[in-house]
C-alpha cells in the first residue's frame, strides 16, 4: 500500500501547483478578473490593486492598518510570486509526506499605455509534460474594451480555478494504481499509454499563438489561434491543424447577487471540446460550477512525449464540478465541493471495477487566511467509485503570494 503514496504525491504536486484567480472573488466583487490580475483573462499575478488592497486589506482576518506593501521595482517593472507546500496523508497506505509544490516567480513591464510585456516561471516545477511550461505574451490594448495578446500562455476557457485537480481540469493525471499502462489499455486501437482522469487543461498547460478580446458592459468574448502542439516544439511548427478557442461570458447583478454565466470551445483535428460555466455570489456566499464535454479523445499525454499529438475517435468523455463557498468571517471560509469524470460518456460502469469507470470525489475543508499573504488550507477528499481504489486523501496546505 506504501506505494500508492508517490502517485498520490505527485497528483498532489502537479494540479495543486498554480496559484491561479479565485472564481469566487470575481462573484463576490462583480468585478472582472482583470481588476486584480494582469492577464486579462484572470490567474497568476495580480495588479497593484489586487496585491496592495485586495490581498491586504479585503481577504486577512487580522488586518496591520500600519503595513503597506508595493510590489513595484519601479514605476515600470511589477514582480510577483506564489508559494505553495504541504502535508499529505494517504488512507490507503495510512502515512504522511511534506512536499514543497511550487514557486512561481512572475514579472510584469510596462512597455508603454498600451503595452505589457508578462512572464512566469515555476523554479520548483519548472516543466510537465511537452505541453507545459513557462509563460510569456504580450498585451496591447488598443482601446479600453479590446485586448491583442500573443506568445506562449494558456488559452482562455471555462472556470480558472487554482484546484487543478478539478476534472474539467488536469484531474488525477497520472494516479494509477498498480498500473502504469492508462486507462484506455483495453480499447482496440488505443496505444495503452493514456493514464489520466481529467480533460486537457492541466495547469502548465501553455501554447503558442495570438488571442483576442472585446469588453462591452457586462459581455466578454475572446478567441484564440494555436499551434495546438503545447510550446515543446521550439522549431517553427509548420502545420495545417492549427487549434482554436472561443468563449463568451456575461455577468451581471440582481440586488445584491451577482452571476456569470458562459460557454467555451476547444478545437485541434478532429478531438473538440465544449461546455459551460456558471455561478451565483453576494457577500459571504457563492456557488459555481462547470460541465464539459468531448468528442473524440486528445492523445497529447501518450507517452509524455509523442511528437504526433494524435486524437483517437470514438472516445467521448465528460466532466464537471459544483463548488459551494461560504465567507463565515473575514479571513475563514468553508468549502464544499463535487467532482465528476466520465472516460467513456454514455457507457454504464462496470459493476466488477474498472480504470473506465466514472468518478466522482467530494472535497471538504476550509482555506484561512490569518495574515495578509498568507493561506492555510486544510482539506479531505473522498472518492466515490465502483469499487473504491484511489482510497481518500488529506491535506493541510500552505500558501503564501505577493
Amino acid at each position: 500500500m506504501k506505494r500508492l503514496l508517490i502517485p498520490v504525491v505527485l497528483f498532489f504536486s502537479v494540479f495543486l501547483n498554480s496559484a491561479l484567480s479565485l472564481p469566487r472573488y470575481a462573484l463576490m466583487t462583480g468585478y472582472r478578473c482583470a481588476s486584480c490580475h494582469v492577464n486579462p483573462t484572470g490567474g497568476e499575478m495580480r495588479t497593484e490593486y489586487g496585491t496592495s488592497m485586495f490581498s491586504l486589506d479585503k481577504v486577512p482576518m487580522m488586518v496591520d492598518s500600519d503595513f503597506t506593501f508595493n510590489p513595484k521595482l519601479t514605476d515600470n517593472i511589477t514582480i510577483g510570486g506564489d508559494y505553495r507546500s504541504q502535508l499529505l496523508y494517504d488512507q490507503n497506505s495510512k502515512t504522511t509526506s511534506f512536499q514543497g509544490m511550487t514557486a512561481g516567480l512572475y514579472g510584469s513591464i510596462q512597455l508603454g499605455k498600451k503595452v505589457t510585456f508578462y512572464f512566469k516561471d515555476d523554479i520548483v516545477n519548472p516543466n510537465f509534460v511537452p505541453l507545459g511550461g513557462p509563460e510569456a505574451f504580450g498585451i496591447v490594448k488598443p482601446t479600453s474594451s479590446v485586448y491583442i495578446k500573443g506568445g506562449i500562455f494558456m488559452p482562455d476557457y471555462g472556470w480558472r480555478q487554482d484546484d487543478h485537480t478539478s476534472y474539467t481540469r488536469g484531474g488525477d493525471l497520472g494516479y494509477i494504481p498498480s498500473t502504469g499502462a492508462g486507462i484506455y489499455k483495453n480499447i482496440p486501437g488505443v496505444n495503452g499509454k493514456i493514464s489520466n482522469f481529467g480533460l486537457i487543461f492541466l495547469p502548465d498547460y501553455r501554447d503558442m499563438g495570438v488571442e483576442a478580446g472585446w469588453m462591452s458592459g457586462g459581455l466578454m468574448v475572446t478567441g484564440s489561434i494555436l499551434n495546438g502542439r503545447g510550446n515543446s516544439i521550439s522549431i517553427p511548427d509548420f502545420n495545417g491543424d492549427k487549434a482554436f478557442t472561443s468563449k463568451a461570458e456575461y455577468m451581471g447583478s440582481l440586488s445584491s447577487l451577482s452571476y456569470r454565466i458562459g460557454a467555451s470551445v476547444y478545437g485541434f483535428k478532429s478531438f473538440h471540446m465544449g461546455g459551460f460555466h456558471w455561478g451565483l455570489g453576494c457577500e459571504d456566499f457563492t456557488l459555481f460550477g462547470e460541465m464539459d464535454w468531448t468528442h473524440n479523445l486528445f492523445n497529447g499525454f501518450s507517452g509524455l512525449g509523442d511528437p504526433t499529438y494524435g486524437v483517437i475517435t470514438g472516445i467521448n468523455s465528460s466532466a464537471g464540478f459544483a463548488e459551494l463557498d461560504w465567507k463565515a468571517t473575514q479571513g475563514f471560509w468553508a468549502i464544499g465541493k463535487f467532482d465528476y469524470f466520465d472516460p467513456q460518456d454514455g457507457l454504464s460502469d462496470d459493476p466488477n471495477g474498472s480504470l473506465l469507470n466514472s468518478r466522482k470525489r467530494v472535497t471538504l475543508g476550509f482555506e484561512i487566511f490569518p495574515y495578509s499573504f498568507v493561506e492555510i488550507r486544510p482539506q479531505y477528499r473522498i472518492a466515490i467509485e465502483t469499487p473504491t481504489s484511489l482510497g481518500n486523501v488529506g491535506l493541510v496546505q500552505m500558501h503564501y503570494w505577493f
